[in-house]
């Protein structure tokens, strides 16, 4: 069956709905290792992928960083079924290619991936999956912004947060507008927490699978109890689903902090019709002054990054094997440029 795109914005409550996606007996979607976020980049400086040999040495340091996922697979990749089995020579059948390689070992029928960066790639995904279905995933920007200040997986600094969000809502918006209803689905993280049920139930229906109770018992899972051991962004993972867990940027978030995102933000708010704190026209007009980059906000980024990095050293069990991928990402994106040339 054609595979399963979760697309949008870390911190948008997307390992919620993996979780319970990955509960169904059809589907199975792994923890992402973000193998295009990664290896995108790269992907040139590997040369003519038509070469055995170099689409041999992707595949090889792809699977290194499978290995080394944050979020342990707990299989081993076969790297010859790999460079088998995808479609064509690029880094995006590689990419699909690691991704059967789990299914097959998950026993279901279906595959998903909930790499949020994929949203950048739709259009090449549906060169070759042309009824692949995605799910939007939206929550408040403002509420992703007071997440991503206490987790390692996004920008720390209100500013950068808020440019993220406002580019990947507006390319969010373009395939909303320009897919059907039977291709991609919008899914607002609020409604999730309001009515379980029956948002699940409706995004059973988009997939076209049946809805099973159990969805709704993902916290029960070994995979939810494995998630929520191995690091602090994840512990919510292994409870029921928080309901009041939303517009929690009205405590944590100042309010200088709640303006500048806004100011930034304000049309995809709307958009998406979550309140603005002032009206419209204020924030419209901040904008049309332009907000500036200021300095304090790469200090704000560097001294939240330290911090965070520092108190997820101290509670986070995967943080060696986080620090070696980092290491061996970083060796590759030195190396492989000096090889190209």
């Amino acid at each position: 069956m054609d595979p399963i795109f979760i697309i949008g914005t870390e911190r948008t409550g997307t390992n919620l709905l993996r979780l319970i996606l990955n509960s169904h007996s059809h589907i199975s979607i792994p923890h992402p290792p973000h193998i295009m976020k990664n290896f995108a980049g790269l992907e040139p400086f590997y040369g003519d992928l038509s070469v055995d040999k170099n689409f041999r040495a992707l595949i090889r340091d792809v699977v290194i960083t499978v290995k080394l996922h944050a979020y342990p697979w707990g299989i081993n990749l076969d790297q010859e079924k790999i460079f088998l089995k995808a479609k064509a020579r690029d880094l995006i059948s590689v990419c699909f290619a690691v991704y059967d390689e789990y299914l097959e070992s998950s026993g279901k029928s279906r595959w998903g991936c909930k790499s949020t960066f994929m949203i950048y790639h739709v259009a090449l995904i549906r060169k070759y999956y042309p009824n692949a279905k995605f799910i939007y995933m939206v929550r408040d920007g403002r509420d992703v912004a007071a997440s991503a200040k206490k987790t390692i997986f996004n920008h720390y600094c209100v500013y950068f947060t808020a440019k993220l969000w406002a580019l990947e809502q507006e390319i969010g918006i373009y395939w909303l507008n320009k897919l059907s209803g039977q291709e991609i689905i919008l899914l607002r993280y609020e409604d999730l927490l309001r009515d379980p049920e029956a948002t699940v139930r409706s995004l059973c229906k988009f997939l076209n699978e049946p809805y099973q109770d159990n969805m709704l018992d993902f916290f029960k899972s070994k995979e939810a109890q494995k998630s929520a051991s191995l690091s602090y962004a994840w512990k919510n993972t292994a409870s029921p689903i928080l309901k009041d867990n939303s517009a929690k940027f009205t405590k944590e978030l100042s309010k200088k902090e709640i303006d500048l995102f806004e100011a930034i933000a304000f049309r995809e708010l709307d958009r998406f019709f979550y309140t603005l704190t002032k009206p419209f026209c204020i924030a419209e007009s901040v904008n049309a002054r332009g907000v500036k980059f200021r300095f304090s906000y790469l200090a704000q980024e560097i001294f939240l990054m330290l911090r965070v990095q520092l108190q997820h050293i101290f509670t986070d069990k995967n943080t060696l094997i986080r620090f070696k991928k980092f290491l061996f990402l970083q060796y590759l994106n030195f190396i492989r440029p000096l090889k190209w040339n």
